[in-house]
């Protein structure tokens, strides 16, 4: 009896070293089984999470591991100074309307306008930007702005709209004096030395409008600041840095 119990154990303790040793080592596996609580089996890995559902609010399944969304939010307030929450994250104003009753959108932030127009300002000074500064304000009317002109994803090229938009400002700035800096602009992507390029390519190209329009070659000095200014995080941000400035 005693051998055919000791044969017994044996034999269960086979099965079970056959069992355990068919079981991949972890972190490798075959399913969630062979995961820790909490862990799931993808690609044969046993990680964190799947996707965006299996992480807390404000975090987001990157490679395998549940990590804070940078700039989440949830409302405005969780926001530093000057920047709106949209789509749960901190980023630019795109326009007026983002701000409060008492701000405007001004490169990107949300800020109390120093002025509103040049009777806010104190004599010899002009409404240029929303701040009171010396020289005439580059619109001529208040149906003349200046706005920047915007570009598709590493590309130089002016498009209809953005000659349109040039056309405009032309009519406002044609009849100055003062000088005029072309400033282009790029998206994050990219590394910095050519992003440098492609911003100042985009300013030479305004640039080269505006002559073609009449500006006097000597007004207008080329800038570039590539991705230096960028405060883009998806598609529809980054469309906001591909642009040139006139200031």
């Amino acid at each position: 009896m005693r051998k055919l119990l000791s044969g017994l154990f044996l034999a269960s303790l086979a099965a079970s070293l056959m069992v355990g040793g068919c079981r991949p080592k972890y972190p490798n596996c075959k399913n969630d089984d062979h995961c820790n609580e909490g862990e799931y089996c993808v690609n044969n890995k046993c990680q964190q999470c799947r996707d965006n559902g299996d992480c807390p609010e404000g975090q987001e399944c990157a490679a395998g591991a549940c990590r804070d969304i940078p700039g989440y939010c949830q409302q405005t307030e969780d926001c530093a100074a000057g920047q709106v929450c949209r789509d749960n994250r901190c980023g630019p104003c795109m326009d007026s309307g983002d701000c409060a009753e008492d701000q405007v959108c001004l490169d990107g932030a949300c800020t109390v306008p120093e002025c509103r127009s040049t009777e806010d300002c104190p004599a010899g000074l002009s409404c240029i930007n929303y701040r009171c500064a010396t020289g005439e304000p580059l619109s001529a009317s208040s149906e003349c702005s200046i706005e920047p002109v915007y570009f598709e994803f590493d590309s130089a090229e002016v498009d209809r709209q953005a000659r349109r938009t040039l056309e405009q400002m032309y009519r406002c700035l044609e009849n100055g004096e003062d000088a005029v800096r072309v400033v282009g602009f790029t998206d994050p992507r990219g590394t910095t030395e050519y992003n440098l390029a492609l911003g100042e390519r985009r300013a030479r190209m305004v640039d080269k409008v505006l002559t073609t329009l009449g500006m006097d070659a000597n007004r207008t000095r080329i800038v570039s600041k590539g991705e230096e200014e960028a405060t883009g995080y998806n598609e529809e941000t980054w469309a906001k840095d591909r642009r040139v400035e006139l200031k």
